[in-house]
């Protein structure tokens, strides 16, 4: 009886684990699918719009970690947006990988640099990097969050069989 507990444990642990690898897949597809948005968003305003760029992130609504994001830059005490936008970037945990963040860090550089009409055209460029990762992210979530759970499973009942 306990050894067929422990089987359904260790089948139940190891898809957990491969549920888990494929979840963080769909988290950055969900985070680079948040700020496409915001951005956007961002990048009408400043066509239309003369308010300062505080004013204009605080009515975002981001969500999720995008959302933990510019908060932290509002409330963040460094003098330039630049350097609010970067220290935020380095302490806020956004399930991203490096190529994004890059590009993340360069919307950053562009922001409140240039008058609006330069910003929204940079942004534009931005954007269009930004959305080439995003296909990218979906491909791969598409690709492997399958894999990742058939590779929980048979590694759970490759265990059982051990056992």
């Amino acid at each position: 009886m306990m050894e067929l507990l422990g089987c359904c444990l260790l089948l139940a642990g190891c898809t957990a684990l491969g549920l888990a690898r494929g979840m963080a897949l769909k988290d950055r597809t969900a985070c680079l699918g948040e700020f496409r948005r915001c951005l956007n968003r961002l990048t009408r305003e400043l066509t239309f719009s003369l308010q300062p760029l505080p004013d204009l992130v605080a009515h975002l609504r981001a969500r999720g970690p995008v959302g933990n994001f510019f908060t932290a830059c509002r409330e963040s005490g460094e003098e330039t947006w630049t350097d609010r936008w970067q220290t935020v970037l380095d302490t806020v945990d956004l399930p991203l990988k490096e190529e994004d963040r890059q590009i993340i860090r360069e919307t950053g550089e562009v922001l409140g640099r240039y008058d609006g009409e330069s910003q929204s055209q940079a942004l534009e460029g931005l954007l269009t990097r930004l959305e080439e990762n995003l296909r990218q992210a979906k491909a791969e979530e598409d690709r492997l969050f399958r894999v990742y759970l058939a590779l929980g499973i048979a590694a759970g009942l490759f265990g059982c069989l051990l056992l």
